[in-house]
């Protein structure tokens, strides 16, 4: 029997102001987190005086993948920018799929992330019909990893 070498499904990267911040804590993470998957989040799972950028570093290397939660507030973020670029990154040295989009509120992405098919996560109908779809994905081995 083989270990899972992630400490985590998923790592959710998102904008820390509102009312994506709330959105996340209080709604996603605990959804994710009650279908069973082991999450990341920042807020609680980050070490304390530890550098951020490390602490980012390391979140998406121990974490199967990473999800971002896009809105406009996230779009102008700094910190989420190296986030997603590390987990790009790491899927492509891995040729998996590292990075997921989940859009939580209207907004035009750059490029390379259109480049992407994102979940549509902006109602509450969305929300119910695109959250198990999700889950079933995070519970997936990443593509080309299947079988290690």
């Amino acid at each position: 029997m083989q270990t899972d070498p992630f400490t985590y499904d998923a790592f959710v990267s998102y904008r820390h102001q509102e009312p994506d911040k709330a959105w996340v804590r209080k709604t996603f993470v605990p959804a994710l987190e009650a279908a069973g998957l082991r999450v990341c989040v920042d807020h609680r799972d980050f070490r304390l005086g530890a550098p951020l950028v490390t602490e980012m570093a390391r979140a998406v290397e121990q974490s199967r993948t990473t999800v971002a939660v896009l809105s406009p507030a996230y779009l102008d973020g700094r910190f989420a920018e190296l986030e997603n670029v590390l987990a790009e990154h790491l899927g492509l040295e891995e040729r998996s799929v590292r990075l997921i989009y989940v859009v939580r509120e209207p907004c035009e992405p750059p490029l390379r992330m259109r480049a992407r098919l994102r979940l549509d996560l902006t109602t509450d109908a969305e929300v119910a019909e695109g959250l198990p779809r999700l889950i079933d994905s995070l519970r997936e081995p990443p593509a080309g990893q299947a079988g290690t």
